[in-house]
């Protein structure tokens, strides 16, 4: 089985804050897309396609059958992983699709998203929610959400090849954008499975998450 993983690396970070987007900040000494990357050269993946922003192209070294490919990423995530798939080429089972700031998944749990990827097509970790949800209306609260049938998205997602390509090529037709790939395929009518995710998968998207990855960077990195 071949698993090509695409890590969509070409966004601002404006919840970051500051000059260098997130997923170029460093975490103990290195970019957060770094350790991205050197976890998925521990997996058997066949292929790892980062989309970096165009102006990054000229600073990354790309060799020959080198298992790591560097693309200019597009405006939206879902540009990105578009731009990704192509230049990886066909021949892949699998897609894994993981965010640049989630430094911490763990490889048995790709591995379990992967064989349920292939058996129902799509699979994603996700968290139940533990918080209270309230919606609310102009500042005040209009309402409680019933939070037993919500859950927190995770990533790797894992795609049958043919379902994410589908999925994307329906949606660059139709001009339709979703916040992430499972949500494509479940819009355009695909079965996605959920894992049970890691809550040491934290998505690194403020100062003072780096913070606490910071702190916990021994225990999580194990």
């Amino acid at each position: 089985m071949s698993v090509l993983v695409i890590i969509p690396a070409a966004g601002s970070g404006s919840r970051f804050g500051g000059p260098v987007p997130k997923q170029f900040q460093p975490l103990a000494g290195k970019p957060l897309v770094q350790y991205v990357v050197e976890r998925f050269l521990m997996t058997d993946a066949a292929r790892i396609v980062v989309a970096i922003p165009e102006p990054l192209l000229t600073t990354v070294k790309q060799a020959p059958g080198d298992r790591v490919q560097f693309v200019a990423g597009g405006e939206t995530r879902q540009q990105s992983v578009i731009k990704a798939m192509s230049a990886a080429g066909d021949g892949y089972d699998v897609v894994a699709v993981h965010d640049a700031v989630r430094p911490f998944f763990r490889i048995d749990t790709l591995g379990t998203l992967i064989d349920a990827a292939q058996q129902h097509g799509a699979a994603l970790p996700a968290l139940p929610i533990t918080d209270t949800i309230h919606a609310t209306r102009d500042g005040r609260l209009s309402a409680t959400i019933d939070r037993s049938n919500l859950v927190a998205a995770q990533t790797p997602q894992c795609f049958r090849y043919d379902i994410l390509r589908d999925a994307l090529a329906r949606a660059e037709r139709e001009k339709f954008d979703a916040t992430d790939e499972a949500g494509l395929a479940a819009h355009y009518g695909y079965q996605v499975h959920i894992v049970p995710g890691d809550p040491f998968n934290i998505k690194i998207t403020r100062p003072e998450d780096l913070a606490l990855a910071e702190a916990h960077f021994e225990e999580w990195s194990k």
